[in-house]
């Protein structure tokens, strides 16, 4: 059996209740699962083997009755902050705020190992500062999850030695940054779907056939401006391009190869052009 099992810790714990109180061992083995709502040690025992993580045992073995409780226990919550404000110093120097405590903490996961006696525990929670409202705003939380390993030793829950590895950190300014960026491209993406190309424009404009304006796509455009440089519309030249039907077409129409665009012609027209 590993030495940190809990019927191992549970003989341990009644052995020294024994001596404390000069009991036979049987009678403080009784008098200990009693307490903790059992009928007697032989039901203990079962419960043991069978069921590790029954209520009534862990309160009697580990003084919880869920290994999620640990964190809260003793000194455990104390030195996690502690431990956190060592490790997010440097972090913390680069905000505007300061008097870090930890919030919403959620434990995700709880696996206690019987060989080791050690407890880890998979956590998610804020380490939050109050901000200056005299400086410039350079974040005041940050949003973490770490892995957490405490230790039952003498009956009280201990945070291990290196017992700390935070996994992901994100400030709340990273966040801030984060979604304006989403925002922004959110905002491009929706101004790229209305885009058309050149192409796509010019069949609209002329009322003529995709392939047909492709073959005028490249056509060479010049500005129509003022001195101040005021676009009041654009003319583009299809003399070099247009062949063919195409030419023809847009000579009957309009008595020319040259033609007016207006000047909010390449607004949704997609950047290269």
């Amino acid at each position: 059996m590993s030495d940190f099992s809990p019927l191992n810790i549970f003989k341990s714990q009644a052995k020294q209740l024994a001596r404390d109180q000069g009991l036979k061992l049987s009678a403080a083995q009784e008098t200990h699962v009693q307490k903790a709502g059992f009928a007697d040690y032989h039901e203990f025992s079962v419960v043991a083997q069978r069921n590790p993580k029954d209520p009534r045992l862990m309160w009697a073995v580990f003084g919880i009755k869920d290994f999620s409780q640990a964190i809260h226990e003793d000194d455990v919550y104390a030195d996690l902050d502690l431990e956190l404000e060592d490790q997010l110093s440097g972090a913390i120097a680069d905000t505007n705020a300061s008097g870090f405590t930890i919030e919403a903490l959620e434990v995700e996961t709880a696996d206690y190992s019987d060989a080791t006696g050690k407890l880890t525990l998979e956590v998610s929670l804020t380490y939050q500062g109050q901000q200056d409202q005299e400086r410039m705003y350079h974040g005041a939380a940050f949003y973490l999850k770490a892995s957490v390993e405490l230790l039952r030793r003498d009956g009280i829950w201990l945070l291990a030695d290196e017992g700390v590895v935070i996994s992901s950190s994100e400030s709340d300014a990273d966040r801030d940054r984060r979604s304006e960026w989403e925002h922004w491209a959110q905002v491009e993406e929706a101004e790229r779907g209305n885009r058309k190309t050149m192409a796509q424009a010019l069949a609209n404009e002329l009322e003529i056939s995709l392939d047909d304006a492709e073959l005028l796509a490249d056509s060479e455009v010049t500005a129509n401006e003022s001195d101040e440089g005021l676009v009041y519309s654009y003319w583009i030249n299809f003399e070099p391009v247009a062949e063919g039907k195409v030419r023809a077409d847009l000579l009957a129409r309009f008595g020319s190869l040259e033609y007016e665009l207006g000047p909010n012609f390449f607004d949704d027209i997609e950047h290269e052009f």
